[in-house]
């Protein structure tokens, strides 16, 4: 072999070898944001980003998607009567034990605000069953709530109970904020709609707008008194909103007994 085919040789396995660290740092890389975004968005979510580049959602975007808001009742009385470390360990359960379900129905959490939850299904990745998906995961939540609560029994810590507003509309979804701190989230008259309905909601209930019910189909269960008119705070006119008790044969139990 002469000098210059081995020199080439040289270059050639040199080339190879700075590939072959290439790709395993972007393999660590990319590892490390699935399970970084993993505490944020569904694994699905964070597989798509990571195959577009991370420029899902940067600019925005109209579209369909579900909306659902949760909060606890009565929170501001219990976080004021529980130590503070037994307050934050009774949320941090309810949440862990909510967030399994969203995320096994493809939810996505856009943010916590106090002990609220703020869902979108259908974005970053659209979902022609965001409705339907997302009553099921309302009812698996509610459900739920009796399993949380014998913990709660079984830690000294009194019950809790949850309201949960869903409702289907257009938005504006995608990223805001800046370099230093964003995030993904939703815009518009429809998200504000969406957590009005579920101030109407009591503890063990779920309210859903016409809109989803209707996207969601015959599959919604509705509580024999029927749906019911509302006057949101900051929306134009009086909605219809539905009583949900369950989806298919799934049912949450009986919050007005």
């Amino acid at each position: 072999m002469s000098t210059n085919d081995a020199a080439n040789s040289q270059h050639l396995q040199e080339l190879e070898d700075e590939n072959k660290e290439l790709k395993s740092t972007i393999a660590g890389l990319q590892r490390f944001i699935r399970q970084t975004m993993g505490s944020y968005v569904t694994p699905e979510v964070a597989n798509e980003i990571l195959a577009q580049d991370g420029t899902i959602g940067i600019d925005g975007e109209r579209r369909v998607v579900t909306m659902l808001f949760t909060d606890l009742r009565d929170s501001t009385a219990l976080s004021e009567q529980m130590a503070a470390s037994d307050y934050i360990r009774l949320l941090n359960h309810y949440f862990w034990e909510m967030i399994r379900i969203i995320n096994s129905w493809q939810g996505n959490i856009l943010d916590f605000v106090g002990d609220a939850i703020v869902v979108v299904f259908g974005a970053p990745k659209e979902n022609p069953d965001s409705a339907h998906d997302a009553l099921y995961s309302a009812v698996a939540m509610q459900r739920r709530m009796t399993a949380i609560n014998e913990w709660n029994a079984e830690q000294g810590y009194p019950a809790i109970q949850m309201g949960i507003g869903v409702h289907t509309g257009e938005a504006i979804v995608g990223t805001i904020g800046s370099e230093v701190r964003m995030k993904y989230d939703m815009i518009g008259r429809n998200v504000n709609l969406a957590s009005r309905i579920e101030g109407f909601s009591k503890g063990g209930q779920i309210l859903a707008s016409t809109q989803v019910v209707e996207a969601a189909g015959d599959c919604v269960v509705e509580r024999e008194e029927g749906a019911m008119w509302v006057s949101p705070k900051g929306i134009a006119g009086d909605v219809l909103v539905h009583d949900v008790i369950g989806i298919n044969q799934l049912r949450i139990p009986e919050w007005w007994d």
